[in-house]
């Protein structure tokens, strides 16, 4: 069974395009949402099996450069 989460995402001013870029390359990755609000970035990763997600998301696999914060909400559903 697959596993979802949304990591909300604050990028630094002028990086939006380039974190965008990369993480658009991550594996995992399947959905971008550039969103007006706290957050900069909204991305959708799925993987595998719930360890597949947690050693990606946990070990900052999807954090790339230019990323200033973030917080991950895994689905339960």
């Amino acid at each position: 069974m697959t596993q979802s989460a949304y990591i909300l995402l604050n990028v630094q001013p002028g990086k939006l395009e380039e974190v965008r870029e990369k993480l658009s390359m991550l594996k995992g990755v399947n959905e971008i949402h550039a969103v007006y609000g706290i957050y900069d970035l909204i991305v959708k990763v799925t993987f595998d099996s719930m360890d597949e997600l947690k050693n990606q998301v946990l070990n900052n696999k999807v954090i790339v450069e230019g990323v200033k914060d973030s917080m991950t909400m895994i689905c339960v559903e």
